[in-house]
């Protein structure tokens, strides 16, 4: 049935003349009319959200057949996923969306005065040329809920306190480069949870390339990529989880992400490289060595070189 229009009108958004309901130059649809705001809402939410059907499809799929939504890329049934790409991008901004609404930091380093204690004078030590405070204890805190201030002020005063009583320039030089590298440390670790994406984008091939020589090196790279942007994308989602269950309380280590993570790895490889479960697995335990070592830590290094006070590393090194 063909549709008519009253003769002469024309397109109320280009007004281009009409020959039917959908005008021919920029396809306005002549008998739009406001919608109710329900048909708004839903139009917004699957329009503009992260969260679609297909990423919720693809989510799904990822946490109880994750080798599924591999082999479907290769094979040519993608089309009822997102694509790697989309994924990774979509489990990156819920994982940094994550952090920011429960107030948990990737990492931070502390220094907390210990329960109940009280804080003692700092020293340092020439053997491990490190500074130490009795009665408080240092670390580095991975997707934990944030403690503010991180350095205690009681921390800080016995480190100050120290460096004027030192009758030696080294433990006086020393006291004061402690109190610069507290600073740095800050600094290194908003810098890197600000970089991570971008540090990730960077590394990614490497991932790939560390896939080569344990799942084929005739393979095509695009294969070997497309599973370096799922395996990502699963840690994020991972420290995703591991971040609301510390934010609950948990109080977790991040170390733990490494079980859950070799048991997806091995999962998904066994089945998208066709190799046994065990094969997979010590080449998931190798891989995931040689990335952290030879990617993940120079990374980390090179951003924390990028907040270093050189002169005061320098100055230091000279009185000690």
């Amino acid at each position: 049935m063909t549709e008519t229009t009253t003769a002469g009108a024309v397109c109320a958004a280009c007004e281009t003349p009409l020959t039917g309901r959908w005008c021919h130059a920029c396809g306005q649809d002549s008998r739009a009319r406001p919608v109710p705001l329900r048909a708004m809402v839903v139009e917004v939410a699957t329009s503009y959200s992260p969260i679609d059907g297909k990423l919720a499809r693809t989510l799904a799929v990822l946490a109880v057949r994750p080798g599924r939504l591999l082999e479907a890329y290769r094979s040519g049934a993608g089309s009822l996923y997102v694509t790697p790409l989309k994924l990774f991008v979509a489990s990156t901004a819920l994982f940094l969306s994550v952090l920011n609404f429960s107030d948990t930091t990737l990492v931070q380093y502390v220094w907390k005065v210990d329960r109940g204690g009280q804080v003692g004078p700092a020293f340092y030590d020439p053997v491990s040329m490190e500074v130490k405070v009795q009665g408080a204890t240092d670390g580095e805190r991975w997707l934990q809920p944030k403690i503010e201030p991180a350095i205690d002020p009681e921390v800080t005063s016995a480190i100050q306190a120290a460096a004027r009583a030192a009758s030696d320039e080294p433990t006086r030089a020393s006291m004061r480069y402690e109190l610069v590298l507290n600073a740095e440390q800050a600094d290194w670790a908003a810098r890197l949870s600000g970089w991570l994406p971008n540090v990730l984008w960077l590394l990614m091939p490497v991932y790939a390339v560390f896939l080569m020589p344990f799942f084929g090196r005739r393979r095509l790279f695009l294969e070997h990529v497309i599973f370096a942007m799922w395996a990502h994308a699963v840690g994020f989602l991972l420290a995703m989880g591991l971040a609301g269950i510390n934010a609950a309380g948990a109080n977790l280590s991040a170390a733990w992400l490494v079980v859950p993570y070799l048991a997806y790895f091995t999962i998904a490889a066994a089945r998208y490289y066709a190799v046994a479960p065990v094969q997979a697995l010590w080449r998931g335990i190798v891989h995931l060595s040689l990335y952290v070592v030879l990617a993940l830590m120079p990374a980390a290094v090179a951003i924390l070189a990028t907040v270093t006070d050189w002169p005061a590393l320098i100055a230091w090194i000279e009185a000690v």
